[in-house]
């Protein structure tokens, strides 16, 4: 008797591309399918080569497909070029077709540390409300501006189960405040107040 062969599951395809700007670099990020944990994975890249996320723009097709728009701006005010939009690209590829896990990915990159960094800010502040008018929960938080921040924050969310909808930060004199519309993967409802909010302050607290 011949064994039964599987079909083979078709991969989701990924595209990379940007547009320089001014100041800033608009960073496009197409995936055919929609999952849990793809801002985790890019914040994860673009620690690693020193640039920060100002602002960022899940949108979703009704086929599934997902289109991430990122506003990013290098540490040291360098500016984007082939090079390293390829090497973004290439790491990138590696988190998502080549198994490789965040984890051992910032460890490869001497980053690790950022996994148990407390940042220490007393004057930090955490608020999470449903809006009547919305879909979607809501998280703002401010403290000083750190970078890797939105990594550790964004490590949290993929663990607890939680899809980033959109991000936007905003800077100012050294404090940034991100602002989050969240919702729950499995379901795609608000957070729950009573089970999620509490678990969710808990771990966010742990590292401010």
């Amino acid at each position: 008797m011949n064994p039964m062969t599987l079909p083979e599951t078709k991969k989701p395809v990924l595209h990379v591309s940007c547009v320089p700007r001014k100041d800033t670099t608009l960073l496009k990020i197409s995936f055919s399918r929609d999952e849990l944990g793809i801002l985790y994975r890019v914040t994860a890249v673009l620690f690693v080569m020193g640039w920060d996320i100002l602002e960022a723009v899940a949108e979703t097709s009704s086929e599934g497909h997902v289109q991430d728009l990122f506003v990013i701006r290098s540490w040291d005010g360098s500016e984007m070029t082939e090079i390293i939009l390829t090497k973004i690209r290439r790491d990138l590829f590696s988190l998502f077709y080549e198994s490789v896990s965040v984890e051992f990915y910032l460890e490869q990159n001497g980053k690790a540390d950022v996994l148990n960094r407390k940042i220490g800010d007393p004057e930090a502040s955490l608020k999470l409300y449903n809006p009547i008018s919305s879909d979607f929960s809501v998280m703002d938080l401010r403290l000083k501006d750190t970078p890797g921040l939105l990594f550790q924050v964004t490590e949290c969310l993929f663990n607890l189960g939680i899809d980033i909808i959109s991000f936007t930060a905003n800077s100012h004199e050294g404090r940034v405040r991100d602002s989050f519309l969240l919702r729950a993967s499995n379901s795609g409802d608000k957070l729950d107040e009573k089970l999620t909010f509490p678990v969710l302050r808990t771990r966010l607290e742990y590292f401010l």
